[in-house]
């Protein structure tokens, strides 16, 4: 897979969202000593439990139906509703930060907190115009996260050379059939 890196922090909302290859049937996700070595990584949360591990694993298919939405796939209210339940759970405090600035800081631990951390990405993100350049690749099979660098922000596959090639192979095949 191409890895087109997001600016900031959205990188850590792309890097969760690619915690699975599709493709390649295999998660990361799928043993809590894994998910607990990503969520060390990247600072997210330091534990979870398997309910956590499941919840994650929801939030993240949701969170990629919209991100789809972003490469011109689905309708994206109707993604974003999805998202709602993890919404309704986040919590937030307000706090100052040592330049004087307020900041949101995420409340909870484990899932809980990997998730409300995640959303304050993505609001950020929606705020600064980058959001709906995170995209899903449009080729099903694979649905890998990717930052859409395009002048014009058009881009649908995670790699041209690789997703993008064989989407346009598979068309020129099936017009070939039906000549």
């Amino acid at each position: 897979m191409a890895s087109t890196a997001a600016p900031g922090r959205l990188e850590i909302v792309r890097e969760f969202v690619n915690t699975v290859e599709i493709e390649d049937a295999s998660d990361p996700m799928s043993s809590s000593d894994e998910l607990a070595m990503w969520c060390r990584d990247s600072g997210l949360c330091s534990d979870t439990d398997e309910q956590g591990l499941a919840r994650l694993r929801a939030f993240r298919e949701a969170l990629r139906d919209v991100l789809e939405t972003h490469a011109g796939e689905g309708e994206e209210a109707e993604r974003w509703r999805a998202l709602e339940p993890f919404a309704g759970q986040s919590c937030y405090r307000l706090s100052i930060t040592e330049q004087g600035r307020p900041a949101l800081q995420p409340e909870g631990t484990g899932a809980d907190a990997a998730i409300a951390q995640i959303f304050g990405i993505v609001y950020d993100a929606v705020g600064a115009g980058t959001w709906q350049r995170l995209k899903a690749c449009r080729k099903h099979s694979c649905r890998w996260a990717f930052y859409d660098r395009s002048k014009n922000g058009s881009g649908a596959w995670c790699s041209m050379k690789v997703c993008g090639n064989r989407v346009k192979a598979q068309r020129r095949r099936a017009r070939q059939k039906s000549d």
